[in-house]
């Protein structure tokens, strides 16, 4: 069965989740939340455009040792992120730096401006996502050989997700990809996780 990328992303993304990085935070829920969803698409699109360059993908997941902090509190099978400490305030650099180069600082300003958190959020929760994305390639390695079709059927919803600053900086027209205006109505910042955001 093809996965949908953001809905797999996002089971990892529980209240108990939530609650442990607001810790570190102390923003609104529903801001934290909206800015990891937000994070997570940015770092899939990322991906996107380095889709043409070969073995990107293969050496990217190479990055995270298998006894890194962070890919260690990841239970895959069950959906859960077991601890949240800070490690990937460290551990995410070198994913963004390859991912995005220069671009990195940009992107977490924009995500900061768009969604409204501060800049120091919009910093780490970037890392955080781009931790939590390249590690599940990692653990579903047999996904890289197809990645860059998967990316592709599913951009105009991970577009969708995203803020029109952020994806002109990603290289897309603001305009590439508009979500039906019945769908967005009936969408809540709560159900884009589904029931997972509600259990501990």
């Amino acid at each position: 069965m093809t996965p949908n990328l953001q809905i797999e992303l996002r089971r990892f993304i529980s209240s108990n989740v939530v609650s442990k990085l607001n810790k570190f935070y102390f923003e609104n829920d529903a801001l934290l939340i909206k800015g990891i969803d937000v994070s997570i698409g940015t770092i899939l699109m990322g991906l996107y455009n380095r889709a043409e360059e070969s073995g990107f993908y293969k050496e990217l997941t190479t990055l995270i040792a298998d006894d890194s902090t962070f890919y260690q509190e990841v239970d895959f099978t069950s959906g859960r992120i077991l601890s949240v400490d800070d490690c990937y305030r460290i551990e995410g650099n070198a994913l963004l730096k390859g991912i995005f180069t220069e671009k990195k600082g940009r992107i977490s300003e924009m995500i900061s401006n768009e969604v409204g958190i501060k800049s120091e959020t919009a910093r780490e929760i970037l890392n955080f996502s781009a931790l939590l994305v390249v590690s599940y390639l990692k653990n579903n390695i047999q996904l890289l050989d197809s990645l860059k079709l998967l990316l592709e059927e599913q951009k105009r919803e991970i577009l969708n997700s995203i803020q029109p600053g952020i994806k002109i900086i990603l290289g897309f027209s603001c305009y590439e990809a508009v979500e039906d205006k019945n769908q967005s109505m009936g969408r809540s910042i709560f159900t884009l996780f589904g029931h997972n955001f509600f259990s501990f």
